[in-house]
């Protein structure tokens, strides 16, 4: 019997902040706002990976569980601030491959 591959949605983001952000500090920042919010059980089930990220205009790609998209939504959309910085993550775009999110511009290649 196959086993199922898992299915991912991949959301192109900005983010305005005084500062730039690395993209370190960009990883450490998702996980912590995904578990501030439903914890580390809710962060194994949402699976945020950053695929890419682009420092200099602060553009990247994220990718997580295509069942818990409106969760990892929510968590981005209550960051606040970045090492005591304020700082705000939005969601440009969402889609099932990143080829299709870039065709649309949600997202640009570094």
């Amino acid at each position: 019997m196959p086993v199922r591959r898992k299915r991912r949605r991949y959301l192109g983001v900005e983010v305005d902040c005084a500062r730039a952000l690395s993209a370190k500090e960009m990883v450490d920042t998702i996980q912590r706002g995904v578990i501030d919010l439903y914890g580390v059980a809710g962060l194994s089930t949402v699976e945020p990976s950053l695929i890419e990220f682009d420092e200099g205009n602060q553009r990247g790609i994220l990718r997580c569980n295509r069942e818990r998209v409106r969760t990892f939504r929510a968590a981005l959309a209550l960051i606040t601030d970045v090492g005591g910085t304020a700082a705000a993550i939005r969601v440009a775009g969402v889609s099932g491959t990143i080829r299709s999110l870039r065709k649309r511009g949600s997202a640009e290649r570094p």
